[in-house]
């Protein structure tokens, strides 16, 4: 698509030195969704904004007001990131970090009580979803965007002590390698509490990143557990690939987490970035 076609496209078009941002308006297959009240009507409205960043999706939220707290895109309640916020360790009150701001979409999964802290480098990003989207808005949590380089910020803030903490920060299927290194682990584990859940988003079209993750998690004595779901196009869900990472002791008691998914064991092909070294060549696809 040319950047005239791009244009054409979008009800909303911003750019600054991160790229360019659009909003595009779509409609999903119009299948029925149940509203969960039997004294409400069934909501099939189909429509859907969603945020772009170059051909990479950054999280859609249906217009119907019934619909627009549905977590959606890669973030669906059978994702690796929405079976992390739904293990039986959330029955309290959660922490939550999250790396990559997108639409707001995990915010979805905010209730009272929870505390969800956005990490975003893009401040277009930011004023997009709280002002074009309403995740933040809707959300039940207590939620705060801190701009900045994440892992800068991180290495900056005393221990945060996370439930769980999601890295989602690619843009254009673009790599950011030092989100993803060892020493970059080191500091996820830092802010989580010891029975905390790191979830990756290793969804992408040209790089396969499962070794690199499962290379840290293994330097770091981490299990690492691959959770893969299926597409749901009416209800706005694509198919991703999540890995969450933590102590076996964690894992143990959120038997959900690796009923989900898959253990990848110490046997699996890992490939370890640390911050004086890294090559995509043995992870292209």
């Amino acid at each position: 698509m040319t950047a005239r076609d791009e244009a054409k496209s979008a009800r909303v078009m911003v750019r600054n030195l991160y790229g360019v941002l659009r909003i595009v308006d779509q409609v999903a297959p119009n299948v029925v969704l149940l509203s969960g009240d039997a004294s409400r009507p069934l909501d099939t409205d189909p429509r859907f904004q969603k945020l772009m960043n170059g051909t990479i999706d950054h999280g859609l939220q249906f217009f119907s007001p019934a619909r627009r707290r549905q977590p959606t895109s890669y973030y669906g309640p059978h994702s690796g990131i929405g079976i992390a916020l739904k293990s039986p360790g959330a029955a309290t009150p959660l922490n939550v970090g999250v790396i990559g701001l997108g639409a707001g979409t995990l915010a979805a999964y905010g209730r009272p009580g929870d505390r969800y802290k956005f990490y975003e480098i893009n401040p277009l990003v930011a004023r997009i979803a709280n002002q074009e989207f309403s995740f933040l808005r809707d959300s039940e949590a207590k939620t705060e965007i801190l701009l900045g380089d994440a892992r800068l910020s991180l290495e900056q803030e005393p221990p945060q002590a996370f439930d769980v903490l999601a890295v989602d920060a690619f843009s254009s299927d673009s790599i950011p390698v030092h989100l993803l290194t060892r020493q970059a682990f080191e500091l996820y584990f830092r802010h989580l509490k010891s029975g905390g859940v790191l979830a990756v988003h290793v969804s992408n079209q040209y790089l396969n990143l499962v070794p690199v993750v499962v290379g840290a998690a293994n330097s770091l004595i981490k299990e690492a557990v691959i959770v893969n779901n299926e597409p749901d196009g009416p209800q706005g869900v694509y198919r991703a690939t999540w890995i969450l990472v933590g102590n076996r002791e964690g894992f143990l008691a959120k038997p959900e987490i690796e009923k989900a998914g898959r253990l990848l064991t110490a046997s699996y092909p890992r490939v370890l970035w640390t911050d004086d070294y890294s090559s995509l060549l043995r992870i292209l696809k």
